[in-house]
């Protein structure tokens, strides 16, 4: 890669990073802030996550339709901005104590406009790449996405223990210089289509296109796979091992810390293999990992199993985008690109619930059942993404360092 396309990359990332560095800060606080705060029940308070977690899958759809239309930056632009103005409207429902319905309706505005950043964020990455670097575009990406991941919700633990609108504020305030910084630091190559209208019908018929619709089919299943992280694991180390939540803490610490010192490197060796293959080995990482965690019950041979899927992630999370973008035309990178975050969002929501359903109604009868069942899902989705070889050209699948053709867009545009 060349250093002006490294600086670019640099650029955005660490735009991704003082994002998710914001949204660490206050965010993931919000639950226990229904709880305890306003004494929603456990139950209510995890159906508003859900949902809000849904209608993510919806605004990135829109997202991406829009970066085709209107242009990358003008899309990351306004999706900042107006996030902006919602997270400050919910800090202020905080402070003012005010009633829940319109307090959970600034939440899922949070929650919806809060995705439109990063399709708009990855097309604009694809535009600025030739497809040999997409994979390090991509890591360097997900290395400032971990940093900014691991630091916020250690800083927003301090700030909420004094206020929970302080922590909504200091986001917004982030979200302002997000936005300063950026504007000031990218330029968009992107020509939009004059002839082209944002249409979220249009996005959907996106999936006519075999090879798209399978990689999200199999981004669902190891996007699923990846979310035991946070709840499978949780439920598993304190309901069932009674470990206390500092040491399920260092497993979250330990997968970021993964992503930031290994993600360079892994990405350097992905560039020398088929993308199909590097999607496999990654996903068996995944299964190996997660699938012996119900075997262990102590805390160095759990955080070697959160070690290994740590490796399947950083290897997988850069591969799925760059295969999506490897076979968008020029006209719907935005739109394939926002169709992939759709079914990433699906695959979390979906992950999120099996983990509880896995954790109620086989771990009482079989401990390492829910893991040897999503070892099974990662092979399954290893085995999907290898496949596609047969349908993915050398250049598609990063084998060659000749670029990828133009291609025109065999979807409609309208």
């Amino acid at each position: 890669m060349q250093a002006s396309t490294r600086k670019g990359m640099i650029v955005v990332a660490l735009a991704n990073g003082l994002l998710l560095f914001g949204y660490g800060l206050s965010l993931p606080f919000f639950t226990i802030y229904l709880i305890s705060q306003r004494h929603l029940s456990p139950a209510m308070a995890g159906l508003v996550i859900a949902l809000a977690g849904l209608s993510r899958c919806v605004s990135s759809a829109i997202s991406g339709e829009l970066a085709d239309a209107f242009g990358r930056k003008k899309v990351m632009m306004w999706g900042l901005f107006s996030q902006i103005l919602a997270m400050f409207c919910l800090g202020l429902c905080i402070e003012f104590q005010a009633q829940v319905g319109w307090m959970l309706v600034c939440y899922f505005l949070t929650t919806f406009l809060g995705a439109f950043f990063r399709p708009a964020s990855n097309a604009w990455v694809t535009d600025n790449t030739t497809p040999k670097e997409r994979v390090e575009a991509f890591g360097i990406l997900r290395i400032g996405l971990n940093i900014g991941w691991a630091l916020g919700p250690a800083a927003g633990g301090f700030l909420v223990r004094y206020s929970y609108s302080l922590a909504f504020f200091f986001t917004a305030l982030l979200y302002a210089a997000t936005i300063l910084y950026l504007g000031r630091l990218i330029e968009d190559k992107h020509v939009p289509c004059k002839s082209r209208k944002p249409s979220f019908v249009s996005a959907l018929l996106s999936l006519k296109d075999s090879r798209l619709a399978k990689i999200c089919f199999y981004v669902v299943l190891i996007t699923a796979v990846n979310s035991q992280l946070v709840v499978g694991l949780s439920i598993h180390c304190k309901q069932y091992l009674h470990m206390p939540e500092n040491y399920i803490g260092w497993f979250f610490t330990i997968n970021g810390l993964v992503v930031v010192f290994l993600q360079y490197w892994a990405t350097k060796i992905m560039a020398r293999i088929r993308l199909s293959t590097a999607m496999l080995i990654g996903c068996l990482l995944y299964a190996v990992g997660f699938g012996s965690v119900g075997f262990f019950d102590t805390f160095a041979l759990i955080a070697v199993g959160v070690f290994l899927a740590g490796v399947g992630e950083l290897i997988v999370s850069p591969g799925e985008q760059t295969l999506v973008s490897n076979i968008a035309s020029r006209e719907t990178r935005g739109r394939y690109l926002g169709m992939l975050m759709v079914f990433y969002n699906l695959g979390s929501a979906l992950g999120f619930f099996g983990a509880g359903l896995l954790g109620d109604y086989v771990a009482p009868f079989y401990l390492p059942g829910p893991w040897l069942i999503v070892g099974a899902v990662a092979v399954l989705a290893g085995l999907g993404f290898w496949s596609m070889r047969r349908s993915l050209t050398p250049e598609e699948d990063g084998k060659t360092n000749v670029p990828v053709p133009i291609k025109k867009d065999t979807i409609t545009l309208n």
